[in-house]
């Protein structure tokens, strides 16, 4: 069996009669666990024998023999096969070559809008195989409306990054099928017109939140150790101690606690930090559990000394942090944003660190991107910053870009990639209705 044919892994279950409802949640939280994480995992379906209650099976695929291997490492299949086996009377599981991949509906082109997958066309290889014709990004840039109503008639698909794909967009694209996010992030994206017009939209969700919260973690560390006030002293010839902050025993406050905030929370846990979070959409209990505390949002302003944002860009959130709520946080506070500029009022941000307000921030996204020269930002010793920078470890834009191209192809199959991935995946079972 060649390593780069894709596997079909077929599970038969025999359950302990009567144990059929401990047995599918354990199942079916391994099926979730599966399609989230792993890249290579095209997909994962539980079936129920309809003629025996105390039998089920499984369909996976898996991109090649490697996702596969990837697959049987994960710590999770530790965990639900532990969980799992006291509950079977038997268990057959046959691996099968998958003789011929079905292709997309028609051949069509994709435009590559995302600019950093240029270089890396080998992780856009699955497309190309598909009969796909690649269409590069021409301004090594993102691009604005008007360029995709230009570039995308004719495509099928779009590897998109930050471009806004608005109602003129769709309404210029009438074959376009698929707009795929190379990341988490649908702000730039009108959801509604998308549906109206049959185009689904996919996420790369959980292959990018680690290396985010990664980052979010390495500028609270900046600030807290002054990093660029020490270096910028040296480069200038000045030897000098700064008596900086800490992290270890300091309190972080998390604002949206999905995939990244859950995993900057692990983070500050290691160092000893009381994590407190602002989401409403969280039962206290539950994050009692995982060691925080759930407060409401101006208390946590009040109380941390570390102020991360992680919530998504809506009509509610934008301009979340205003002058008020950045007046509520301690002298001493700094607030670090790796999620979305327009959480924070920047004019206001602006004023707390010109006034001391606040200690200082750590922005990897801002209200304009490119950051305009004349920003002010770019000359506050206090903050340090990233060009929305903070998911874009190579590992990450790996995992992404596996997760795109099979969103992709998945959809143009008329298949919905599963796992929450299709933000309309109504979409999928009719035609587009035009406007109007």
């Amino acid at each position: 069996m060649a390593r780069d044919e894709a596997l079909v892994v077929l599970a038969e279950f025999k359950v302990v009669p009567g144990r059929m409802d401990e047995f599918l949640p354990l199942l079916e939280q391994h099926a979730r666990n599966s399609r989230t994480n792993e890249p290579g995992c095209l997909q994962f379906d539980v079936v129920r024998d309809g003629s025996d209650p105390d039998r089920a099976f499984v369909y996976e695929v898996y991109r090649d023999e490697a996702a596969f291997e990837a697959h049987k490492a994960a710590p999770y299949l530790a965990w639900y096969r532990e969980r799992a086996e006291p509950l079977l009377l038997e268990r057959k599981v046959t691996v099968h070559r998958r003789v011929a991949a079905p292709g997309p509906a028609a051949p069509g082109k994709v435009l590559v809008a995302v600019v950093h997958l240029q270089g890396r066309e080998h992780l856009l290889k699955p497309l190309v195989e598909a009969g796909l014709e690649l269409v590069p990004n021409p301004y090594g840039r993102p691009l604005r409306e008007d360029e995709l109503v230009r570039l995308l008639p004719g495509c099928v698909a779009s590897l998109a990054g930050q471009e806004p794909y608005t109602e003129r967009v769709f309404a210029a694209a009438p074959g376009l099928k698929v707009v795929a996010r190379l990341g988490v992030g649908f702000d730039a994206v009108d959801i509604a017109a998308a549906t109206r017009h049959g185009v689904a939209v996919a996420m790369a969700f959980g292959s990018n939140h680690e290396p985010v919260a990664d980052h979010a973690f390495a500028l609270m560390a900046c600030l807290a150790h002054a990093i660029r006030r020490y270096d910028e002293a040296i480069r200038q010839g000045r030897w000098q101690l700064l008596f900086h902050g800490r992290l270890t025993g300091a309190t972080v406050g998390i604002v949206g606690f999905g995939r990244i905030g859950r995993a900057l929370a692990k983070r500050c846990q290691g160092f000893g930090m009381d994590v407190l979070v602002a989401d409403p959409y969280m039962d206290g209990e539950a994050l009692a559990r995982l060691g925080c505390t759930l407060v409401p949002l101006d208390e946590l302003l009040a109380r941390a000394d570390f102020v991360s944002l992680h919530a998504p860009l809506t009509a509610e959130t934008r301009h979340l942090i205003d002058a008020r709520r950045l007046a509520l946080m301690k002298r001493t506070a700094f607030l670090v944003n790796t999620a979305r500029g327009g959480l924070v009022d920047e004019a206001a941000l602006i004023e707390a660190l010109e006034r001391g307000t606040i200690a200082g921030a750590g922005l990897d996204v801002m209200a304009v991107e490119p950051l305009p020269e004349t920003s002010r930002l770019r000359s506050l010793p206090n903050v340090v910053l990233t060009p929305h920078a903070a998911g874009a470890s190579e590992w990450a834009i790996e995992t992404m870009a596996a997760r795109t191209v099979a969103n992709v192809l998945a959809v143009l199959r008329g298949q919905d990639p599963g796992a929450g991935l299709l933000l309309n995946p109504e979409v999928l079972a009719r035609p587009a209705v035009a406007p109007g």
